[in-house]
């Protein structure tokens, strides 16, 4: 089959390799669509290295169930995929963090993903997406973090919330925490391409302008009560610690792999939480994206061929550019 294979950082190429078996309780999936990620940039730029080289990244997944040994019946089903195989008998597993198995193999991460013609999967992480188009299934993944998130740290219809960054997670988080509170701002640069887009969904303004905001409508000029980090900058925790509230809530959603240096103190002396969160349920993710609560098209700006996958990635670094997507 043909795929994208990173060897290491910055050195990505489209090339023919072996066709993957599925045996052993695997099967296979015909890749219809896969998203470019920001952990999958991380990867290429080599801040991020994944812990398996040469690696086929991707793990934002659509497409059809191909081979399906001794489970036929799950053969033709259109489906996207969860990405963290787990060993199901672990302390972890066994206390409803799959997640979190020490003994997982992560689709696109540790094992070879969806940036192929084919992927392997075990059936248990199937979902399907019969009455989503290829380019909603393929965002299923990215949408179930952001609702793994306010499960993990909920808010209130009464808090006000900041979003750092207007990429998917950023407009993926505005859309959903919309639904929760009207009080809820975007924050990007004033010459982002990107606004456009983000105006559909929700006010942006820029760092000046919210914390102008703050002054006017927070109490006591204190801060918003949740801050959204999702700009994969480095720098984007120290900027979110200034705008939350003294025991306000960061969530943290950057997957840049960069160290991070910030002001620890006013952490502390804030009393802030930062909340750290990922994978999430997908069948609420899909069920948010059939009942059109969520609108993920608008964030796709970009579509390739799998045999422009070098040009792919490097549009994806463009400042205009949201989602980018492949079709194999």
């Amino acid at each position: 089959m043909r795929a994208i294979v990173l060897h290491e950082p910055k050195r990505i190429s489209v090339e023919d390799v072996e066709d993957p078996v599925p045996k052993g309780g695997w099967i296979r999936i015909k890749v219809k669509r896969v998203g470019i990620c920001g952990t999958d940039k991380a990867f290429y730029k080599g801040r991020y290295i994944p812990p398996k080289l040469p690696l086929i990244p991707g793990h934002e997944i659509a497409g059809i169930v191909d081979e399906a040994p001794g489970m036929e019946h799950l053969e033709g089903m259109k489906v996207t995929t969860e990405i963290n195989v787990n060993c199901g008998e672990c302390w972890y597993c066994k206390h409803g963090m799959p997640t979190h198995c020490p003994y997982r193999k992560t689709i696109g991460i540790s094992i070879d993903g969806g940036m192929a013609e084919y992927v392997l999967t075990k059936p248990h992480l199937l979902h399907s997406v019969e009455d989503l188009s290829w380019e909603e299934g393929a965002l299923v993944e990215p949408l179930a973090a952001v609702v793994e998130m306010l499960e993990m740290s909920p808010i209130k219809p009464s808090d006000r919330v900041a979003i750092l960054g207007i990429g998917t997670i950023g407009l993926l988080s505005a859309q959903l925490i919309r639904l929760i509170t009207p009080n809820v701002v975007a924050i990007a640069r004033e010459d982002s391409p990107k606004r456009r887009i983000a105006e559909k969904f929700v006010d942006v303004m820029t760092l000046e302008e919210a914390r102008e905001y703050i002054k006017q409508k927070t109490p006591e000029g204190q801060g918003f009560d949740y801050v959204v980090e999702a700009t994969g900058s480095p720098k984007a925790l120290d900027i979110a610690l200034d705008l939350v509230r003294p025991r306000g809530i960061i969530a943290a959603k950057s997957t840049h792999g960069s160290q991070v240096s910030f002001n620890y103190t006013l952490m502390v002396v804030k009393e802030v939480k930062i909340i750290g969160s990922r994978c999430g349920p997908f069948e609420k993710a899909i069920d948010l994206i059939r009942s059109k609560m969520i609108d993920v098209k608008p964030l796709v700006t970009s579509t390739f061929k799998l045999s422009e996958g070098v040009k792919a990635f490097e549009k994806s670094f463009e400042r205009g550019e949201i989602k980018v997507q492949i079709t194999p």
